[in-house]
């Protein structure tokens, strides 16, 4: 046990959303778990390691760490290091970072389940994060016999790290861009890296007089909410879980700090979950019957609907909408009601602490019963079990 409160450097960047994520996820670890006495200031992912640190006497550190330098750095402190940006791989120093295969599959399946056809990926070369986004999604849609088109600009002028300073020099890519996607086939699914890289490519859209969602559709990864609201359209984006990553991290420094012993961890957190806006608002299928429907059905899924009242909406026989279904979506009405019904359970049990009748209510299924049948068939496991782990 500690005779004074431990003290905890936190070097983790309060300027975007996704660092103060982090932030309120090792607060609520310390509220809970503590107290710590936290050492941190406002600072920018490229910032130096500040002066007083040279000469800290702390317990334990959690930093955004972005290159070696700065690792070496921090681990002259002689206390333990947990880094929260997982781009490298540094000795003695366990990692978090947001799963790439798990947001990749978010953004794949999104579009597949959209009906798109063609798919495009648009990061910064080099950058660490970028590079396993953009191979996740290029492998996981290969798997299902989809390539996937890269942009891959001029290499950058500027020999850095520095991920502000990179995604900064993209903007002067945004022409570039938009030449690149004026010959792609359309309608184009397109993945940026990150919430700036999918901002800048729908600047590029506007500068060519593309549609936006209609001839190429955007999505970025971080759902920083205030820059996507910026965006014309507004951009959707893939929620990382920065608050239990932030959770976790503390509570591996915690136990770092309690055993003395170097832990070598990659942790990868899985996303919460897509939030959709209008850069993304569309369906790609011909059929216009089909669009109806499914528009129709992601309206009032959680209302309880069934087959009969989307065959209503759509005034068309149940023959003719089943076989428009599976020409456009290789799926059938009932499919395409559960799929998206068990996707927003799935975001409930994540998201909050609602119990399971609740959840069913929320989700149009008439008992939990019913819920937990259709979600074990799904997922392999019970709502209970997938939303402790």
């Amino acid at each position: 046990m500690f005779k004074r409160l431990p003290k905890i450097g936190l070097l983790i960047e309060s300027s975007r959303s996704y660092g103060r994520g982090v932030l309120q996820g090792i607060a609520k670890y310390a509220h809970a778990n503590g107290p710590w006495s936290c050492y941190v200031q406002e600072r920018e992912l490229h910032s130096t390691i500040p002066h007083w640190m040279r000469s800290w006497d702390g317990d334990g550190i959690i930093a955004r760490i972005e290159d070696r330098r700065i690792a070496r750095e921090l681990l002259k402190s002689k206390c333990p290091v947990v880094d929260v940006l997982g781009s490298l791989k540094f000795a003695g120093v366990p990692s978090f970072d947001t799963d790439a295969n798990a947001v990749a599959k978010l953004a794949a399946d999104f579009f597949l389940q959209a009906g798109f056809q063609h798919f495009a990926f648009c990061g910064y070369p080099g950058i660490p994060f970028s590079e396993r986004r953009g191979a996740a999604f290029a492998q996981y849609l290969a798997d299902r016999g989809k390539p996937v088109l890269l942009f891959n600009n001029r290499p950058t002028a500027i020999a850095t790290s520095n991920i502000q300073a990179i995604e900064q020099s993209g903007m002067a890519a945004e022409l570039e861009i938009a030449r690149w996607l004026r010959k792609q086939p359309q309608p184009l699914a397109l993945f940026a890296c990150n919430d700036v890289r999918g901002q800048q490519v729908l600047n590029a859209c506007r500068r060519k007089n593309i549609r936006v969602p209609e001839e190429v559709a955007v999505m970025g990864v971080d759902n920083d909410t205030v820059l996507c609201s910026l965006c014309e359209p507004p951009l959707s984006s893939i929620i990382p879980d920065t608050e239990r990553l932030g959770y976790e991290a503390a509570a591996l420094l915690d136990r770092m700090m309690r055993d003395r012993q170097p832990i070598a961890e990659r942790v990868q957190i899985p996303p919460l979950g897509i939030c959709e806006r209008a850069s993304t608002d569309i369906l790609a299928i011909d059929d216009p019957i089909t669009v109806q429907a499914m528009r129709f059905i992601r309206d009032h899924v959680c209302t309880g609907i069934a087959v009969k009242d989307v065959l209503v909406h759509v005034q068309r026989s149940r023959t003719d909408l089943e076989q428009r279904f599976r020409v456009a979506l290789k799926s059938s009405v009932r499919r395409e009601i559960l799929r998206l019904r068990l996707d927003r359970v799935s975001s409930l049990l994540r998201e909050t602490n609602l119990n399971l009748a609740e959840i069913a209510q929320r989700s149009g299924f008439s008992s939990a019963a019913h819920l937990c049948r259709l979600f074990i068939a799904r997922y392999q496991k019970s709502p209970t079990e997938y939303r402790k782990g």
